[in-house]
C-alpha cells in the first residue's frame, strides 16, 4: 500500500484535532480572564449611584446658613407727661408738665422733651453704653424732624465733641433733667401698655385694681385707660420720695 495514501487520513485527523485544541485552548484562556478579573476593576466600572432626593435636602438643609433675627422696628411715642414729686418733711410738692416724642427701643432709644406750647427744652439719648443730654439752645434745631435731630443710628454713642452732657446710668440723667429718678426705659414699656418682660412684676394686690394693673420695680401701673391714659406712682420710702406719673398718649 501507498505510504502516502495511509498517511493521509491521519494527517487530517491530526490537522483536525489542533484546531479543536486551539479553540479549546482560547475559551479556556477566556474563562481565565474573566476569573481573575480585579475586585477593583469591577467597582471602576460599575456606576455609581444617585443620591437620593432626601438625602440631599437634607444636607442642603444642614448646609444653610443661620440668619439672625430680624431688627425690631422703632418705637413712635408721642403725647404728654406730668410728674409730680410729693411733699416730704423738708421739701414742698413740685411738678411738671412736658410735651415728649420718643423714637428707639427701651434699651437705645432717644427723648425730646417741650414745654407744653411745643418748645423744646432738652434731648435725652441712652443705649447700653451710657446715657446723654442736650439742653434747648444747642446747635440743633427744634424745629426740626426728630430723624434729623436723633440721627438714624439710635445705638450710637455720642462723639466726644458734640457739646452734650453725659451719664454712667439713665436714672443720673432723669434726676438730672427732671429732680428725680425716673425709670425711663422701663417706662418706655409701660407706655405700651405692658410691663418690662426683663424685670419680675406682679398684680395688684388690690384684687379691686387687678384688671389692668400691676407693680414693677415698686412701682403701681394703671393701664385701664390705655392706649390713650396711663397712670404710674411710687409711695414714698426710706430716701425715696413718692412720685405720680400721668401719661397721655397721642399715638
Amino acid at each position: 500500500m501507498n505510504l502516502a495514501l495511509s498517511l493521509a487520513p491521519t494527517a487530517r485527523w491530526v490537522q483536525r484535532s489542533g484546531w479543536a485544541l486551539a479553540v479549546g485552548m482560547a475559551l479556556t484562556l477566556a474563562g481565565c480572564a474573566s476569573a481573575w478579573r480585579t475586585p477593583s476593576a469591577d467597582a471602576a466600572i460599575a456606576p455609581t449611584p444617585a443620591p437620593s432626593s432626601a438625602s440631599t435636602a437634607a444636607d442642603t438643609v444642614a448646609a444653610a446658613p443661620t440668619l439672625p433675627p430680624p431688627a425690631a422696628a422703632d418705637i413712635d411715642l408721642q403725647g404728654q407727661i406730668s410728674i409730680k414729686l410729693l411733699a416730704t418733711d423738708d421739701l414742698p410738692a413740685k411738678g411738671v408738665s412736658l410735651g415728649f416724642f420718643f423714637q428707639g427701643q427701651p434699651d437705645a432709644g432717644r427723648l425730646d422733651l417741650m414745654t407744653p406750647l411745643g418748645s423744646q427744652i432738652a434731648q435725652v439719648g441712652w443705649n447700653p453704653a451710657g446715657a446723654w443730654l442736650r439742653r434747648a439752645g444747642g446747635t440743633i434745631s427744634s424745629d426740626a424732624a426728630p430723624e434729623s435731630r436723633f440721627g438714624s443710628n439710635l445705638s450710637a454713642a455720642p462723639s466726644p465733641d458734640d457739646g452734650l452732657e453725659r451719664f454712667e446710668r439713665i436714672g443720673a440723667l432723669s434726676e438730672r433733667v427732671l429732680g428725680e429718678a425716673i425709670p425711663l426705659q422701663t417706662l418706655v414699656h409701660w407706655m405700651q401698655g405692658r410691663a418690662d418682660p426683663l424685670r419680675p412684676s406682679t398684680a395688684a394686690p388690690d384684687a379691686g385694681l387687678a384688671a389692668g394693673t400691676f407693680t414693677q420695680d415698686g412701682w403701681l401701673i394703671d393701664t385701664r385707660e390705655w392706649p390713650r391714659r396711663l397712670l404710674a406712682s411710687r409711695p414714698a420710702g426710706p430716701g425715696l420720695r413718692g412720685i405720680q406719673i400721668k401719661v397721655h398718649l397721642d399715638r
